[in-house]
């Protein structure tokens, strides 16, 4: 790949990259979102899974 083929491939990651967080914003508004450890208590861990 060429250095301008990396580059546009760069913007357009970057591109979908806000394009899900600004989806996800407008669905969920800025303050409902969970934090990091909100989440890994709703989970389960391996630990029960595996017995």
């Amino acid at each position: 790949m060429t250095e301008m083929d990396r580059f546009f491939l760069a913007i357009m990651v970057s591109a979908v990259l806000l394009l899900i967080v600004a989806a996800d914003l407008l669905v969920n508004g800025p303050g409902l979102q969970e934090s990091p450890a909100d989440v890994a208590r709703v989970l389960p861990s391996t630990g029960t899974i595996i017995r």
